[in-house]
């Protein structure tokens, strides 16, 4: 039985969205495959300037949660669980390579073939390799500061907004 193609746009909102891109985009809704060059380059950047080493970052803080979240429900586990995740290791390994991969076509896709030769450039010397042993330091230290400023922000954002809401006769 074929749907018309009408109706099957209708009643299924993705294969709506996704001739609504063709539609309206055409050839700009697919992306467009960097070329190997900049690829290469772009993996460089990624792995130069410390984003690599966070994937690989989040999948052992992955792996630690799951080792407390068994500890606390399953002590008897966790030597299995050890044993586990350090044969699985090369998986979780393969994952996050596969992420770099990944944000290498994010920054090949948004960034020339020259501005990634800059940018390796930089992390190669030895302001970019300071600026990667700082940044743990700092991304730290910036956390906190934001966290900090959120709620000032907030706060004072609210008290502003209320204030106006009041002079309109409104109570917010």
């Amino acid at each position: 039985m074929q749907i018309p193609l009408l109706h099957a746009l209708t009643l299924y909102p993705a294969l709506r969205a996704f001739a609504l891109c063709l539609l309206l985009a055409g050839p700009a809704c697919a992306q467009i495959a960097p070329e190997p060059e900049s690829l290469g380059l772009a993996r460089r950047v990624v792995v130069d300037s410390g984003l690599a080493r966070s994937f690989r970052g989040l999948v052992e803080q992955m792996q630690a949660d799951l080792k407390a979240q068994a500890a606390a429900t399953r002590p008897d586990a966790a030597k299995d669980l050890a044993a586990v995740l350090a044969e699985l290791q090369p998986d979780f390994d393969t994952a996050a390579d596969a992420m770099t991969d990944r944000a290498a076509g994010f920054y090949a896709a948004r960034l020339s073939r020259r501005e990634l030769g800059d940018i390796a450039v930089f992390f190669a010397g030895p302001s970019g390799k300071a600026y990667v042993a700082a940044q743990p330091a700092l991304i730290g230290d910036l956390a906190g500061a934001m966290a900090e400023w959120r709620r000032q922000t907030s706060i004072a954002m609210l008290t502003r907004v209320r204030a106006k809401m009041r002079e309109k006769g409104r109570d917010f």
